[in-house]
């Protein structure tokens, strides 16, 4: 039976690499990725900024975000290339300060002020920098990684295909796109496609199982990570059913671990189980022991309070809201979305005051649910827009749409449009539709207010 790794599927990555290194007839590299896989291959490309990199090639990353505006954005790339210069006030983080001290350049680098900041002139101190390096033996490129987070709203593809002809021998560019959603289909010989086939899934699922094949390990933190899965696990389970039985080994190995990280862990994985089994009085008892100590862990500013504490008030709302007591419901949302802004979690801030839309709408005030709704969109619009395109924003946006239309004037429904169009791309509509949200979707069912529980939104 094959198994993968995370380091198997890195090396993958490594040999990919390797081919396109040898190829010396492109410009511009794109990762094709799929959605599992989009981190690990920004990791490999941010090992290859280090030392630690295996490539031949010297790797540079801008965060500049592309907003079709090309002299604006090139300005903008040429003031993040000089700040990579700019003394820091701690020496040991003074990265140029280490190159040259380290013998890697042959003199300091300053960037030449008196150059207009356009794409041909940043290539060409980029190219002024590659040469100023020590060792010249081997064959080197500077490649200029671009990560997904450049693309916003614009398509930085347009940019590539206005620069490509001015790119110097021996510099690249080098990014990423998403294979379910493709936006960069440039085509020519000057363009390079890399399609990872990876299996990130099973790699992380076979990590977390490494060394706790069995209860006998000495290690209790695998114990536990272990553990946490055979009493998920156990919920789908309808005869003979062991939950009970492995929640209570799981508690067990919390108090053998003994730190408070671990103790609201459990308790909340026991809520979260017992939720799952229908069995609301026992995860309202779990829930509750779980937001005390999660509580207390906050007011001493315990880093792992406030992540646990948030998924506690979640569940604790979701199962209110199944006891029909609507008002306590919205009164932990509120809670939550008050905490939630107070530490700049804008995902919580979103969710929050989505369901509390949810909530005044089933109680028929549509007033309080698009103010609320408006709330949501305004904290999601802080997110990156391929968060915005793969979550419960798109709810938030059709629900919005949904009130605007029975609220609101034509030219004010108008003004809606033209933001989602703004927030989400201008096939916002499509995007909507795919997504599967309808008037239906404004009714919070159980499965729907327990929708932000997954581990991946928290």
């Amino acid at each position: 039976m094959e198994t993968s790794s995370i380091a198997q599927e890195y090396y993958k990555l490594q040999n990919l690499w390797a081919d396109a290194e040898r190829k010396d007839d492109w410009k511009v590299a794109v990762w094709v990725s799929q959605y599992p896989d989009v981190e690990i291959i920004d990791k490999f490309i941010q090992i290859e900024q280090s030392p630690a990199g295996g490539a031949n090639d010297i790797f540079f990353r801008f965060e500049t975000e592309y907003n079709g505006d090309q002299k604006l954005f090139e300005q903008k790339l040429w003031e993040e290339f000089r700040s990579w210069f700019a003394p820091h006030p701690k020496k040991d983080k003074d990265l140029h300060l280490a190159l040259w001290e380290n013998g890697l350049i042959k003199e300091p680098f300053v960037p030449n002020e008196s150059l207009e900041p356009n794409a041909s002139n940043l290539f060409s101190e980029l190219e002024r920098l590659r040469l100023s390096i020590t060792d010249q033996s081997n064959h080197f490129y500077f490649c200029l990684y671009f990560p997904l987070a450049v693309q916003g709203k614009h398509n930085v593809a347009q940019w590539f295909g206005q620069v490509i002809e001015i790119v110097p021998e021996n510099l690249r560019i080098v990014t990423m796109d998403l294979a379910e959603e493709r936006r960069i289909k440039l085509q020519g010989k000057k363009y390079h496609y890399i399609y990872p086939r990876l299996k990130m899934a099973e790699a992380i699922n076979n990590e977390m199982n490494k060394s706790s094949d069995g209860y006998n390990t000495i290690d209790p933190d695998a114990r536990f990570r272990k553990q946490v899965m055979v009493v998920m696990d156990s919920t789908t389970k309808k005869i003979q059913n062991r939950t009970e039985v492995e929640v209570k080994r799981l508690l067990d190995i919390t108090r053998e671990i003994g730190t408070i990280s671990s103790k609201i862990a459990g308790l909340l994985v026991s809520a979260q189980a017992y939720f799952a089994l229908q069995n609301t009085k026992k995860s309202e008892e779990y829930t509750d022991k779980a937001l005390e100590e999660s509580s207390k862990a906050m007011q001493d500013d315990d880093a792992t309070g406030y992540p646990v504490w948030k998924s506690c008030m979640l569940l604790k709302a979701a199962l209110l809201f199944g006891n029909k007591d609507k008002d306590s419901a919205l009164w932990i949302y509120e809670d939550l979305s008050e905490k939630a802004s107070k530490r700049q979690d804008v995902y919580c801030v979103m969710e929050a005051n989505r369901l509390i839309a949810h909530i005044y709408y089933e109680k028929n005030d549509l007033n309080k649910a698009f103010e609320n709704v408006i709330f949501s969109l305004a904290a999601g619009a802080c997110l990156d827009i391929n968060v915005r395109r793969q979550s419960t924003f798109l709810h938030a946006s059709f629900m919005c749409l949904y009130l605007g239309e029975k609220l609101k004037t034509p030219i004010e429904i108008n003004e809606i449009k033209l933001q989602l169009a703004d927030w989400l791309g201008d096939d916002w509509e499509t995007l909507l539709s795919q997504a599967g949200v309808d008037s239906a979707s404004l009714k919070m069912g159980k499965s729907f207010a327990t929708n932000q529980l997954s581990p991946s939104k928290n």
